[in-house]
């Protein structure tokens, strides 16, 4: 697969229903991209569960979770529960796999399938008591540009603490949470790709958050991220392609 980018998230719009959720913590949190502001379903026995009514149906093809915690020995499922005025019975679309420790979001990508309420599912095999966190949840549909990104892309990985000196020159610090920073690039693109880009570019600017998925075998390469600079495009008439360079950064 080449890489594919999330960036229609109809789960944001969505009105929300907790199975439960904690002071503080509730099911709106999910349609915030502040990932430390979480909902967290109370402690108990069972499965928890989030529901979402996009008040009419949609077309998916995928879906992401970041700042995920599981129940017990259990795992996280998405499910679509139909297209009428109700929920109906859960269908699973997906079974996602386990989040990356750094970048802490995982995705799922299924058939096309429409439906108006769809659901997280947090299973509870063991019966443990305990609870389930999502920090931000993304339900839409992808781009997939024909070529994939060209090797040896860069990657950083930020450190946005703050330091300041005393008299003597020690160092106090302000701590904040580190993030990746990269730059997608190709060379050689089809025009139709650079249409692809520039309607994605047009829709989204450098203010909404996109998932990014290079693969799905490989934990670390998927990213709950925003674009941070332009659109940077080299056409070749003569060539009828052109080379893209995408910067982005991790929300965080």
């Amino acid at each position: 697969m080449a890489l594919r980018i999330g960036y229609v998230n109809r789960w944001k719009t969505g009105t929300l229903t907790a199975s439960s959720a904690a002071t503080g913590l509730p099911a709106t949190a999910t349609q915030v991209p502040d990932r430390r502001y979480v909902w967290r379903s109370n402690a108990a026995t069972g499965a928890a569960t989030l529901d979402c009514d996009f008040g009419s149906a949609q077309t998916l093809t995928m879906c992401a979770a970041a700042n995920v915690k599981l129940v017990g020995t259990g795992v996280l499922r998405f499910n679509t529960r139909g297209t009428g005025g109700s929920p109906g019975a859960a269908t699973t679309q997906v079974t996602l796999g386990t989040q990356d420790t750094t970048t802490q979001a995982v995705a799922g990508f299924f058939n096309s399938v429409s439906a108006r309420h769809v659901q997280w599912e947090f299973t509870n095999p063991s019966a443990a008591s305990d609870y389930a966190e999502l920090g931000f949840a993304f339900v839409g549909g992808y781009i997939e540009p024909t070529l994939n990104v060209l090797p040896g892309w860069p990657l950083d990985r930020e450190d946005p603490s703050l330091s300041r000196q005393s008299v003597n020159r020690q160092k106090q610090f302000a701590t904040f949470d580190k993030y990746y920073t990269g730059r997608w690039s190709w060379d050689g693109s089809k025009f139709a790709d650079w249409d692809l880009f520039r309607a994605l570019y047009d829709t989204v600017g450098i203010s909404t958050e996109l998932v990014f998925v290079l693969s799905t075998a490989v934990t670390w390469t998927t990213w709950l991220a925003r674009l941070t600079g332009p659109l940077a495009s080299r056409p070749s008439l003569a060539r009828q392609r052109v080379a893209l360079d995408l910067p982005w950064e991790e929300l965080r």
